[in-house]
């Protein structure tokens, strides 16, 4: 027999030599949790092994499973998997109801981390007197503004590898290196000058429909963070808790006194000092800080740098009967009624694939010259709460305008049903774009063929 003692309870456990930690602390009468009956498959039975780790055998397949997807660390261990060769001290980290829900991975809205430390880069990011902005608009306009720069910007912080904390009104957390990316410092930083690209495009569209000149800030900071699972059950989220944190918020507030957009900390630059361009750097006293530090003004990567991570690999292309065909995709990729937006450097192009062929146009209405689709499909639509006022198709393919109701032939461009118009002339809500009444242009489409299995269109 081996003798275990278990805190909180201050009892002594007598483990026999062909038996788990879980079995002989039922049969002792200790109130071990075991939501899935010992098959490692809850994680409630957890203990944290105070003493004696040495004494544990390695971890079995299933154990490991579970260990792996939580991050649990080495001290960390499921009682219905352990048989302790010596003495150990353990305590029992599920001690009530409440503790069972959170830990039981049985149901789909159980953490998925336990804490642990890690070396992470933080973004922060908040609009420019978005106060005085939020007051000359209506509420159903600041949230779509807010939807609208939060689904861009989610996505850029994605494709960098980043994990979206937090929406905190108009401001944005992120954490880079969640997963041990050794290129999260520098990913950081490409997602924020991604990011104020991207505002930069979205200024016109901004500027035009509410008369505002919209900009944002962002803050970076580099250091030692707990990652973990947060929240009550069935709402947890992934976070990032420490100093590193809040002197990121601090690093993105100092841009308004410096009369910068993009600052990163002392930490940060000292990873990534060789690969960015830096056009100057400010020495402040942060707020709830007593000493000064030097912050940095990042205005871009170093054109090597640039060139191999955000390197965009070429669609093939093929001339064919005069014209450059760009292979879009495999056929069976996009199924009947189904669209997809493929984005090019200097235009999106809309396919939609109808009963027996596909169309393509261009992904902007003729006469405002605003998108007729959003990039994101309609589930990820739905999630981030954006506004469901997309162009439509029907089913003699033909595209309704989302903004002023025209409906285009997809197959010719053509205007089939001209725009319900003002007297004067204008489309309702867009009178600051003047008279459209007389501009019928056609929406600009691109043919289809397929060959091989995959979708081709042609560009010229």
């Amino acid at each position: 027999m081996t003798k275990v003692t278990a805190l909180p309870d201050q009892t002594d456990i007598e483990v026999g030599a062909d038996e788990t930690l879980l079995e002989a602390a039922l049969r002792s009468g200790v109130p071990f949790a075991h939501a899935c009956g010992g098959r490692a498959k809850c994680s409630t039975c957890r203990v944290w092994v105070l003493d004696g780790l040495e004494a544990c055998p390695h971890r079995n397949a299933n154990e490991t499973s579970m260990a792996d997807r939580l991050r649990l660390a080495d001290e960390v261990r499921l009682a219905c998997q352990l048989r302790p060769q010596g003495e150990l001290r353990v305590r029992r980290l599920v001690l009530d109801e409440t503790d069972l829900m959170m830990t039981s991975q049985l149901c789909d809205s159980a953490a998925t981390r336990s804490g642990e430390s890690k070396r992470v880069a933080i973004f922060f990011s908040d609009i420019v007197g978005f106060t005085s902005l939020s007051e000359r608009l209506s509420p159903y306009d600041v949230m779509y503004l807010l939807n609208r720069y939060f689904a861009q910007v989610g996505e850029i912080i994605e494709q960098n590898d980043g994990f979206i904390d937090n929406f905190i009104g108009d401001g944005l957390m992120a954490i880079f290196g969640v997963d041990d990316q050794p290129d999260a410092p520098l990913r950081a930083v490409n997602a924020a000058l991604q990011t104020l690209a991207t505002v930069d495009r979205l200024k016109p569209f901004f500027a035009s429909m509410y008369g505002i000149d919209f900009d944002i800030r962002i803050g970076l900071n580099y250091g030692e963070a707990v990652i973990g699972t947060l929240g009550f059950v069935g709402h947890e989220r992934l976070t990032a808790i420490g100093d590193v944190v809040n002197l990121a918020s601090r690093v993105e507030a100092a841009n308004k006194d410096a009369g910068t957009r993009l600052l990163i900390s002392e930490a940060l630059h000292d990873q990534i000092a060789d690969k960015v361009e830096v056009a100057d750097y400010v020495r402040v006293r942060l707020r709830g800080t007593g000493e000064r530090t030097s912050l940095f003004e990042v205005i871009g990567l170093k054109p090597e740098i640039d060139a191999e991570l955000n390197a965009r690999h070429p669609r093939e292309t093929v001339r064919h009967a005069g014209r450059r065909w760009v292979r879009a995709f495999a056929e069976d990729e996009l199924q009947p009624h189904e669209r997809r937006i493929l984005t090019f450097e200097d235009f999106d192009i809309v396919v939609v694939r109808g009963p027996d062929t596909y169309c393509a146009f261009n992904n902007a209405c003729p006469h405002l010259h605003l998108p007729l689709y959003e990039r994101r499909n309609a589930a990820e639509v739905e999630t981030l709460n954006l506004p469901h006022t997309g162009s439509t198709i029907t089913s003699d393919l033909g595209l309704v305008c989302r903004w002023h109701q025209s409906c285009f032939d997809l197959l010719t461009g053509e205007v089939r049903n001209w725009a319900k118009l003002q007297p004067d002339g204008t489309s309702p809500g867009f009178e600051f774009v003047g008279d459209i009444s007389k501009n019928r242009t056609s929406l600009t489409v691109y043919p289809c063929r397929t060959q091989d299995g995959y979708v081709w269109i042609g560009l010229e």
